[in-house]
Parts: C-alpha cells; structure tokens; sequence
C-alpha cells in the first residue's frame, strides 16, 4: 500500500508541474485575436505582450514552493504553489478575462486606424486550465503528509529489497547486507 501512496504522491506533483507548463506555455500562445467588424482577424496578442511575465514568475515560484515542500518534507510550503495556482486564476478573471469583446481603434499596418474586437484564443483558456490544474494539484499536495511528501523523491537503491527468481524459487535479496546473501525465504 506505501507504493500506491508514493505513486500517488508522485502523480500529484507531475500534474502539479504540468499545470506549471501550460501557464507558461499560455503566455506565449495567442491569447487574444483582434477582429474587425466583419469578423476578419487583424492580428493577434499575447498574454506575454498584456501583461508581461507576471504569471510565468508566479508559476516559477509555485515550482520553487513544491520543491521546498518534496525537499524539506514541508507541508507549509504547499501553500506557496496553492496560492500561485490562485493567483493565476485571478489574473485571469480581473485582468485577461474583462477585455474579451471590447471594441477599440486598432493600427492595422497599411490600413491605418480599424475598429478591433478583442476575440479568445488558446493561451486564454489555457491560462485558466493551467492555474485550475496548479490549484488542484496543491490541494492534492496538501493533503499529504511529512513522510508523503519526502517519499516523491526517487530512492536511492540502498536499503531497498528486490525480489529475484532463481528456477522454481522465490528469493529476496536485502541490498543493505551484502556479506548475507545465506537468508532464503
């Protein structure tokens, strides 16, 4: 049952570190495409060029806080990743998500000044999923303990038991004795 605890736990970080990347990734995709009245596309926009690297720093951070928390087997430290996973969301919904449909003059290069209409695009929906799965993912974190925690890192082979078949027989070897190799179960 402790290996279906550790894989678990190491489940919640992988997806916590997968949420990490698509922020990020969404920062650099088109967030925003400009149409006119006619709902032809003049250019697109990047969350990057709204809001300059803010959320990728948050999501950076929130990779620092699980790695306090794997390291130092701290459960403290999950808040900082679940509190980037907040923070993600609400830049979301008070800053990106309030310009979807507003209407401005927009410089179209050889066309001059066109009325534009801020549309959706993949790197908006994926900021919102990208901090969601962050938020989760601290949740699932923080619901584990000390020991938990410290199991995500992989071992070291010292001190672990394998297994090992010799014919009809099962034997276990304990790699921490190596000078005992005469215990057959």
């Amino acid at each position: 049952m402790k290996a279906a605890g550790t894989s678990a736990a190491r489940l919640t970080a992988a997806t916590l570190i997968i949420g990490v990347l698509i922020v990020v990734l969404s920062q650099v995709v088109a967030g925003f495409v400009i149409e006119d009245q006619f709902g032809v596309p003049i250019d697109t926009a990047t969350l990057l060029e709204k809001h300059g690297p803010w959320t990728t720093f948050l999501a950076l951070i929130a990779l620092v806080g699980l790695a306090w928390a794997v390291l130092a087997g701290n459960r403290v430290a999950v808040a900082l990743p679940l509190a980037m996973g907040i923070a993600v969301i609400l830049i979301f919904l008070l800053i990106d998500l309030p310009d979807l449909g507003t209407t401005g003059l927009f410089d179209a290069p050889g066309a001059g000044n066109l009325d534009g209409t801020a549309r959706s695009d993949a790197g908006l929906w994926m900021e919102l999923i990208g901090g969601v799965v962050m938020l989760l993912a601290s949740i699932g974190l923080a619901t584990l303990d000390e020991s938990a925690l410290r199991s995500i890192l992989p071992r070291s082979g010292r001190g672990s038991r394998r297994t090992v078949q010799s014919g009809t027989r099962t034997r276990r070897t304990d790699r921490s004795k190596p000078f005992d190799r005469g215990n057959k179960e």
